[in-house]
């Protein structure tokens, strides 16, 4: 009877780290768009550059005070994006460490 209890607890165990690894995949895609939405601002600043360095200065800056703005606003979206989901995903390598140090003949499935 006790091996039947092990089985399940040891089976409750696997989903459980099963949900932990599902979690941080979701954290991985959560970053990536993070990072694209940095990437389109450094394109969308390129791009402004590009399209006015042959107009004046002033002609421009209406331009520049929009796309800083936007950019600052994007900047906190990003980061936001990146620095909670690697948060998430440290406590997440922490709870399956926890997990491989009780249960050390589970070790393999987490590796």
């Amino acid at each position: 009877m006790k091996t039947k209890y092990n089985e399940n607890e040891d089976a409750l165990i696997v989903e459980e780290i099963q949900s932990f690894l599902q979690e941080k995949r979701t954290d991985l895609k959560i970053i990536r768009i993070g990072i694209a939405v940095i990437l389109a601002q450094i394109t969308a600043v390129g791009f402004l550059v590009s399209a006015f360095r042959n107009q004046a200065f002033n002609q421009a800056m209406h331009w520049m005070d929009i796309i800083i703005v936007l950019g600052a606003i994007l900047l906190g979206t990003a980061t936001y994006l990146v620095v909670g989901p690697l948060i998430r995903i440290c406590r997440v390598n922490r709870k399956i460490l926890e997990f491989q140090r009780r249960r050390g003949k589970l070790l393999h499935l987490t590796n």
